[in-house]
């Protein structure tokens, strides 16, 4: 059978034009994300093993969820991990071990997972008049403004549920990894963010509010998608 060098060239064309595609897709950063968050690479763990299959972390093990965090905010993570500007032993030579491109492949996957809480109700946590003898939910929604410590709902808003794409979600971390984030922005061996805020606050605060925050927000609820996915 013979075709004419105008049907070639269309087919031509057309073959080229969907192997393209293909290879598009295929390289596109979303998969090559995937491809790092659930297998890993050569020196690069799978991000499931810490983080969980849907990006939901294991408060148990105190290891944060990543699904529902602002890409901003979980590029600026990586960049500090790899950089030494948050000290993470676990973290550092993971962060190091990816390419810049790896890295914004990541962060694109992990925003394609839904957010592991109920934004709503969560943001129904928010309490304007908190007993002032509950510190933890007084500081949380009023703060301390004595001492100069704004209310953490000003950043993260109601309920915790974080301000994408910079400030992120705190309800439902646990109390251990909160705790040791404070302790952490007070030391230094944790970026403060601009202006070192957090790191300012964390110096302002004494042990028992922070204890006190840090339980507040680890005790708000966790949204229904999260609690299913740990039942599959």
């Amino acid at each position: 059978m013979f075709f004419s060098n105008k049907y070639r060239r269309a087919l031509w064309i057309s073959t080229m034009s969907l192997l393209g595609t293909g290879l598009a897709q295929a390289a596109s950063p979303t998969d090559a994300g995937k491809q790092i968050f659930t297998q890993g690479g050569p020196g690069i763990t799978a991000c499931i093993t810490c983080h969980g299959a849907q990006g939901q972390g294991m408060a148990a093990a105190n290891f944060p969820f990543l699904a529902g965090q602002g890409a901003n905010y979980l590029a600026a993570q990586l960049q500090m991990f790899s950089d030494g500007t948050r000290a993470n032993p676990i973290m550092k030579p993971i962060a190091s071990a990816l390419t810049p491109e790896q890295r914004q492949a990541v962060v694109a996957y992990i925003r394609t997972l839904p957010a592991p809480w109920d934004a709503g109700k969560l943001a129904a946590q928010a309490n304007t008049l908190p007993d002032a003898q509950d510190t933890g939910a007084w500081i949380a929604n009023r703060g301390d403004w004595a001492h100069d410590i704004p209310a953490c709902i000003q950043c993260h808003a109601a309920g915790g549920i974080g301000v994408v794409p910079n400030f992120p979600a705190i309800a439902g971390l646990s109390k251990t990894y909160i705790v040791e984030q404070f302790t952490q922005w007070r030391s230094g061996q944790r970026a403060g963010g601009p202006q070192n805020l957090m790191g300012n606050i964390a110096k302002r605060m004494n042990d028992g509010q922070i204890a006190a925050v840090a339980g507040y927000f680890s005790a708000l609820p966790q949204a229904t998608s999260l609690e299913g996915a740990k039942k599959q």
